[in-house]
């Protein structure tokens, strides 16, 4: 299953991106990194905010007062009015696609919060405050900035234990964590979660996604 998610509209697109990303990623870790891998990793910190966004909502409504054992998710699946029970048994009449909805939602929801909960971890894990702080202006911080925002933010914040850096040096430090991060990523394996989908009816770049793992596959 192919879970897409729209990817967030870019306001920095800087030429051969990816390919300097990727050169930076061969010459501090492995040789067997790619282009795609670089892909991956950048999309899935580009959607983190998004993918977040939808874990937090989740976890909201199953904290809210229920009704017959059903959660707004719930009630917004059924078509049409639902037999109220008096019983203990909450489920038994509910329709089948009703179900099918709830169990997709909830095995979704796993689904971002691992991949979510890894991204945080490996930011969190970032050692250079530099790199730290590009990370969560970038793509994990509450407030999302854009990149000449970052930019400027970084050329003229002065904290503890951090000295301001001109743009050339924050492009530099950009790349080397992303590659950073695309290591940790694939080595732990969230990043086998994250699939182009290059399937009829794709523009030639294919479509990324996330999808759910067999249990052969992981």
């Amino acid at each position: 299953m192919i879970e897409l998610i729209p990817a967030p509209n870019k306001d920095f697109t800087p030429k051969n991106d990816l390919a300097d990303i990727t050169r930076a990623y061969q010459v501090q870790f492995f040789t067997n990194a790619d282009q795609e891998d670089i892909r991956k990793a950048l999309w899935l910190l580009s959607s983190y905010r998004t993918i977040k966004g939808l874990v937090d909502s989740y976890e909201f409504v199953l904290k809210q007062p229920q009704e017959n054992g059903l959660n707004d998710f719930d009630m917004a699946g059924v078509e049409g009015a639902v037999k109220r029970l008096s019983t203990s048994d909450h489920v038994s009449n509910l329709p089948a696609n009703v179900l099918i909805a709830k169990e997709t939602r909830h095995l979704n929801y796993m689904l971002y919060k691992r991949v979510t909960e890894a991204v945080m971890h490996a930011a969190n894990n970032i050692i250079d405050p530099h790199e730290f702080k590009i990370v969560e202006l970038l793509f994990t911080g509450e407030r999302k900035f854009r990149y000449k925002d970052a930019v400027e933010y970084m050329r003229h914040e002065r904290k503890k234990g951090i000295y301001s850096i001109e743009a050339t040096t924050f492009a530099e430090k950009r790349r080397k964590v992303i590659a950073s991060l695309a290591n940790t990523l694939l080595f732990n394996g969230t990043l086998d979660y994250v699939t182009i989908d290059y399937g009829r009816g794709r523009n030639k770049e294919g479509e990324i996604g996330l999808r759910q793992l067999n249990n052969w596959d992981v």
